[in-house]
């Protein structure tokens, strides 16, 4: 079974150490490569009192040692078509984003793979500039989560802040690239914005969530059903479930109480 589903439960499990059997998929379960894992010890079926079980990782660094030779080209925090090739077989598999494509936008001057970088000319004539990132380097940087709130991420920030954008989605690989002192994530307000935020952190243990002051106010005008429109309601990951930062807790708690969570998009409303 050489996919992307096997690929993934095994990246998950293997962090987690500990999945409810519901979250593994039934193609999974199947699979000759699931039942070796039971048959070697790599893993192990718990039920819980309550009914149901669980899947329990038995042998960490053997179950290591079998995802390392079962896909050699590990793709860790992003995919590249050339590895995908390596890894599943298949170049549209995998999310493009290891090649670290940033859009970037702001008002001054910064260094970008050494290069002095006329920030404000290209935002101003252009909206944004964009980059393949070796390094970026400034004194403010916020990591924007969604495309359109980009693109105006200024109206409710400090001016002096750049923004960024990765193209593909936010990875470790693109958090090592900033050189700065002051990094501030701008997510969606649900587990998997809170969840990136934290991945931030835990590079950068200064970074900050940005925080809007009349959040109160927009999360009881302008919330939304956590639920997808399969009706499955989004989970927290294990870092935003163990994390004692004031403000994930604080939203996490929303969520959970209300089984709704604040866009960031509405930040933006005029109304």
């Amino acid at each position: 079974m050489q996919n992307k589903t096997f690929y993934n439960f095994l990246n998950k499990i293997i962090s987690e150490e500990r999945l409810n059997s519901s979250s593994v998929a039934q193609s999974v379960k199947k699979s000759g490569d699931f039942k070796t894992l039971l048959a070697c010890g790599f893993i192990e079926y718990q039920k819980a009192v309550s009914g149901g079980g669980s899947y329990v990782v038995k042998n960490n660094q053997q179950l290591k040692n079998y995802f390392a030779d079962k896909f050699p080209k590990q793709l860790h925090d992003s995919f590249t078509a050339d590895a995908n090739v390596g890894t599943f077989r298949n170049t549209k598999i995998g999310k493009r984003v290891s090649q670290n494509i940033i859009l970037i936008r702001g008002f001054k001057n910064i260094q970008i793979n050494d290069n002095i970088i006329d920030l404000e000319k290209y935002t101003k004539e252009y909206g944004t500039f964009s980059a393949q990132v070796n390094t970026i380097k400034t004194e403010k940087i916020c990591i924007v989560e969604n495309l359109d709130t980009f693109l105006q991420a200024e109206k409710v920030m400090d001016n002096n802040i750049v923004f960024i954008h990765p193209y593909g989605g936010l990875s470790k690989s693109v958090v090592k690239k900033l050189k700065v002192n002051e990094l501030w994530v701008f997510p969606d307000y649900d587990y998997k914005g809170l969840q990136n935020y934290l991945m931030v952190k835990s590079i950068f243990p200064n970074s900050e969530l940005f925080y809007p002051k009349d959040y109160e106010n927009l999360f009881k005008k302008y919330s939304r059903s956590i639920k997808t429109k399969n009706g499955k309601e989004q989970n927290p990951h294990k870092t935003v479930q163990e994390s004692k930062d004031q403000l994930v807790c604080k939203i996490r708690t929303d969520i959970y109480q209300t089984k709704r969570f604040l866009e960031q998009q509405a930040l933006f409303q005029n109304d």
